[in-house]
């Protein structure tokens, strides 16, 4: 349940002298699974993939159409406390900015790549929060996210990290909706060189959904891109999905990454399918098959299982894998 917390005092609309009507949202959720990881180290373990988060966003109505508006989105490790992906507080975005009727929206700050949300996050089946989507290849990521990929050495140029971005830092986002379509453009002034930029496009039909995005510079280099595309359609029965990404890393190494998948309700219950390859170099490097079961309690909260297999998983690691888990939102 969504809690609305109305501000104190709202500032005052020069314009005609009413208090301009502000307030705020406290959302989230808790996501925890128990099982094993695949091109990880063998070994159980609890674990969250879904990123854990608590989030504040408010919007203040200053009346004519123009709104002003700010987000703050802290994710967290639930099986210790400790804040998640690293030392970023606010990872999952920090912004304001101001949104006026049909000229859409500027945010100035920490933001989704809109690559990101146009295309790569509706490409998987799986919404990239369990163990079925593993290393985000959709965003042109590593196996093993964040470490090195097989034929490079440590620290080489390309040996590491994703092509996409999920969240781009320091940046300008442009966002606007006209009919079944959806634009946003944004542009980071933190990486030198070169500045990141992306944009993304997508239409949406009723059970009909295309996107597509393009990204560059996200390390500061002149090589390095990432484009994706995506569809689903859902037939009732059953939804499909497809993507495809492609793109090539500072070192000017090819990565490519293709996914189908489908999700299938039944009652309380959904069944989740979805195969994924990766390639680096014309080498594969990942081949994963994933099958999720979800079953809802409630529209907020669900138990899941999900069986994984990376044929491509290096040796030392798992090839396979297991989680069942509890998911709540708030």
């Amino acid at each position: 349940m969504k809690a609305y917390v109305a501000m104190g005092v709202a500032a005052l609309a020069c314009s005609t002298g009413a208090w301009a009507q502000s307030s705020v949202t406290v959302f989230g959720f808790i996501e925890a699974q128990v099982g094993r990881q695949t091109q990880d180290a063998p070994g159980v373990k609890l674990f969250d993939m879904g990123g854990s988060r608590l989030g504040f966003k408010g919007e203040e109505d200053m009346g004519g159409g123009l709104k002003a508006s700010f987000y703050l989105e802290h994710r967290l490790n639930p099986d210790d406390g400790t804040v998640g992906g690293g030392s970023t507080f606010w990872k999952g975005g920090s912004w304001v900015g101001l949104s006026s009727e049909g000229l859409g929206s500027v945010k100035l700050g920490r933001w989704w790549s809109q690559s990101f949300l146009k295309s790569q996050y509706a490409s998987d089946p799986f919404g990239m929060g369990t163990l079925g989507e593993a290393s985000y290849p959709t965003v042109g990521c590593a196996p093993q996210f964040g470490n090195n990929l097989p034929g490079h050495a440590a620290g080489a140029p390309g040996s590491a990290g994703c092509l996409g971005a999920f969240w781009v830092n320091n940046s300008v986002t442009y966002e606007n909706s006209f009919g079944g379509f959806s634009f946003g453009a944004q542009y980071g002034f933190e990486v030198q060189p070169k500045h990141p930029i992306n944009f993304g496009v997508s239409y949406s039909d009723g059970p009909l959904y295309l996107g597509a995005g393009y990204e560059a510079h996200n390390d500061g280099s002149s090589s390095e891109k990432w484009t994706s595309l995506a569809a689903n359609y859902d037939f009732g029965v059953a939804k499909a999905y497809v993507g495809y990404g492609t793109g090539r890393d500072a070192a000017d190494v090819s990565r490519k990454n293709t996914i189908v998948g489908a999700t299938v309700p039944m009652g309380q219950s959904q069944f989740i399918v979805s195969y994924d390859i990766q390639d680096n170099g014309g080498v594969r490097i990942q081949q994963l098959l994933s099958l999720g079961y979800k079953y809802f309690l409630s529209k907020r909260t669900n138990v899941f299982a999900v069986l994984a297999n990376d044929t491509k998983a290096p040796a030392g690691t798992n090839k396979s894998g297991y989680a069942l888990g509890v998911f709540h939102s708030f």
